[in-house]
């Protein structure tokens, strides 16, 4: 099974550098050039499945990469962002100044600590691993088939965590895996073995020959 993950383009939060989880905003103009690339570069892969958060700005995009395939996107609660409560739409300087001591407690361990009225990482943590363990048990019933290309389309957030998550590696690993706008990545996932063959790709998708 193959799998591919691409977050949504660009939104005006991303321009104004705020937090943003279930704040639902579409895309920009650039945002859809950059999901429009993506298609290009995906054009010739033969998806059979494809998926996407509830939120516009990854549903805009999952129907941009899917617009010439005989499928369209499915959505999952599982895959929005973090809900960051109060501090959605705001910039971290201005969370800083006016809500310090949820700030300070979020920065000392933000594994444990929550925005002001948003979501705690352990929530949302337990939501994504219940999309992780799925795939893993579906690469293995489908073991010996290289054909079945998955499309996932999610946030930054969300597609972080599962990585790391995916590659067993602990819940802080996802700092280490920046998906870009404009790009794809993609996971091979055999019988629960899960491997790394593109991150952040901008090019023609071209499948790795198997020696």
């Amino acid at each position: 099974m193959r799998l591919f993950l691409v977050r949504h383009g660009q939104t005006d939060a991303n321009l104004r550098g705020v937090f943003c989880g279930l704040t639902d905003l579409a895309l920009t103009p650039l945002g859809v050039e950059q999901a429009g690339e993506v298609a290009g570069w995906l054009a010739e892969v033969d998806f059979t499945y494809g998926i996407s958060s509830q939120l516009l700005r990854a549903r805009h995009t999952a129907d941009i990469i899917l617009a010439g395939q005989a499928l369209g996107a499915s959505t999952d609660e599982q895959l929005n962002e973090m809900n960051f409560g109060d501090w959605e739409m705001r910039h971290h300087h201005d969370i800083q100044r006016e809500d310090p001591d949820a700030w300070a407690a979020w920065l000392a361990d933000w594994q444990q600590a929550s925005p002001t009225g948003g979501g705690s990482f352990p929530q949302f943590s337990a939501r994504v691993e219940e999309r992780v363990q799925p795939l893993l048990l579906a690469s293995t019933a489908l073991a010996q088939s290289n054909d079945n290309n998955q499309l996932l389309v999610a946030h930054q957030g969300v597609l972080s965590l599962m990585l790391a998550r995916l590659l067993a590696m602990p819940a802080a690993a996802m700092w280490h895996f920046h998906f870009e706008q404009g790009a794809y990545s993609v996971l091979e996932i055999h019988d629960g073995f899960v491997t790394l063959r593109e991150f952040n790709s901008r090019a023609v998708w071209q499948p790795a020959t198997r020696g």
